[in-house]
């Protein structure tokens, strides 16, 4: 097993790691770190990355212990790695560090809780207008995650796809794909620095059918 320094895994996720990667996708990388080792390099990470890509990588860094943890508590995060990750040449898989996740058991805590995030989002639209694309950026990262966490109940295996509100079986989605494509925009303007788009939807139906479909969504994982 390859070992930079302090650095015991390096793998993609996200859209690259399931291979459904497109022009929007971000190039995921998961760097797990040995505990107490200190800062790694990020340069070290980049050159690594670089001998496999050409993109510039979006980087999470995880300590052994932390990562350890999620994987023994069944986080749905773990889950994700697990299904939809692979190592770099020289590392061992997550799944050969970490084994199998424990069951996911927090399905409606968890949606719960982004349901609250969505529920503020329309006060601080009017309390701060010129957030507006700020705050459908986060609407989209509600429904989507949303989707995701019901989608380990409801579908066969959880889907962490971009379009998850999409996947979920007899629930429809609580706008078109248009719109929601415009919400991801929106995220990507707040996170990437991209130009923010213009807002040429009905923003108080939007969320008005979002809370809707994410209240659906909660009484059908009880």
């Amino acid at each position: 097993m390859n070992v930079e320094n302090g650095i015991l895994n390096i793998s993609i996720f996200g859209s690259y790691g399931r291979g459904s990667n497109d022009t929007f996708s971000d190039l995921d990388v998961l760097v797990v770190c040995r505990d107490g080792a200190g800062t790694q390099s990020e340069d070290k990470v980049l050159e690594i990355v670089a001998r496999e890509f050409d993109q510039a990588p979006s980087i999470s860094w995880y300590g052994n212990e932390k990562l350890a943890h999620f994987f023994d508590t069944g986080d749905l995060f773990a889950w994700h790695l697990y299904t939809e990750s692979y190592a770099l040449p020289g590392y061992l898989s997550l799944a050969e560090m970490f084994g199998r996740p424990a069951r996911y058991m927090n399905c409606l805590y968890d949606i719960k809780g982004l349901h609250n995030i969505l529920r503020s989002i329309p006060n601080q639209i009017t309390r701060s207008p010129q957030n507006v694309v700020y705050e459908l950026g986060l609407t989209y990262v509600c429904l989507r995650n949303i989707a995701m966490t019901a989608s380990s109940v409801l579908c066969d295996k959880a889907t962490f796809g971009r379009y998850s509100p999409f996947d979920l079986p007899k629930i429809a989605p609580p706008i078109s794909k248009e719109d929601y494509a415009l919400l991801a925009k929106c995220r990507h303007a707040s996170t990437r620095g991209s130009e923010p788009p213009e807002v040429n939807i009905d923003v108080s139906a939007v969320l008005r059918d979002s809370l809707a479909w994410a209240q659906s969504v909660e009484r059908k994982v009880l």
